[in-house]
């Protein structure tokens, strides 16, 4: 087999304290070895469910990118935006 990324490179701790220490900018918080994957935890992500480091619910956003590699999950804290407008 071909050296593909077999399981997901994260700190998500680690991404949540820098995504909330800049609202609104998109931190890498992981890179999946499967769009799927990524699929998964961005929902995880904007529930908080199953990653504690994202809650309470809704107080981030996600987005993923497909790579070469597989795919990049990026999350932007937006809590302190929601009062204000749109992130």
């Amino acid at each position: 087999m071909s050296g593909h990324v077999t399981r997901a490179l994260t700190d998500h701790q680690a991404a949540a304290r820098q995504a909330r220490q800049m609202p609104g900018q998109w931190v890498l918080a992981g890179l999946y070895g499967s769009r799927a994957s990524a699929v998964s935890a961005a929902l995880q992500v904007r529930t908080g469910e199953r990653i504690p480091a994202y809650l309470p619910a809704g107080s981030f956003r996600a987005r993923t990118e497909v790579t070469d590699d597989g795919a990049d999950l990026w999350v932007t804290y937006i809590a302190d935006q929601q009062k204000g407008g749109t992130a």
